[in-house]
């Protein structure tokens, strides 16, 4: 009876360090493939930093309008908007990929829109604007990895217009914003007569 009731515990101590030792090597595992894929084309894959292979052209008017109405919902007022509208369209007539990457993401955007009960993203309210938009703020850690797994093109609209768009805003409107009379490379002329008041 003793015997029996040694080898039962034995037997549970053993399946317990073999239990222990199983999370250990898929850990391990885990850990050995996150490293490669930081330095694979399965990480380019997943996080890819290029817009896509599609040609580059001309921008249609009404995705650049969509795009612009997104930039003003994600920055607020006291913008310019005239630089933003120009990397849009450089961007899309020079950078493969782009065009087609502005366009599914002005799609994405309608759609959002409309699942809200609005006609499209551009003549919805601010705040079905701001609804729609926070699928695609800059994330990391694991929401980024969830987004590039399950939504892998709004994770790269994300990146590539998302944050593209706030970059351009931290060189040139965000000084103005914080009190600067212009952005850096911006001739305080040019600036004072943009901020001139309109003759009657």
């Amino acid at each position: 009876m003793a015997e029996s009731s040694s080898a039962s515990a034995a037997g549970r101590r053993g399946v317990t360090r073999r239990a222990v030792l199983g999370a250990v090597a898929v850990a391990l595992v885990a850990l050995g493939a996150l490293a490669w894929a930081r330095r694979t084309p399965l990480r380019r894959w997943l996080l890819a930093e290029t817009t896509g292979a599609e040609p580059p052209g001309r921008l249609g008017d009404a995705t650049l309008a969509t795009l612009e109405a997104a930039t003003a919902a994600l920055l607020g007022g006291g913008i310019e908007p005239t630089h933003y509208r120009d990397l849009f369209r450089w961007r899309a007539e020079h950078l493969a990929g782009a065009r087609a990457l502005y366009e599914r993401f002005a799609r994405r955007l309608d759609r959002g829109a409309r699942g809200l009960g609005q006609r499209s993203f551009r003549t919805a309210s601010p705040e079905a604007q701001r609804r729609v938009l926070a699928a695609f703020r800059p994330a990391a850690g694991a929401l980024r990895i969830r987004r590039a797994l399950l939504a892998r093109d709004d994770e790269r609209c994300a990146r590539l217009v998302v944050r593209e768009i706030l970059r351009l805003f931290a060189r040139t409107d965000a000084w103005v914003r914080s009190g600067y009379p212009s952005w850096p490379g911006m001739p305080r002329a040019v600036a004072s007569l943009a901020r001139a008041p309109e003759r009657p």
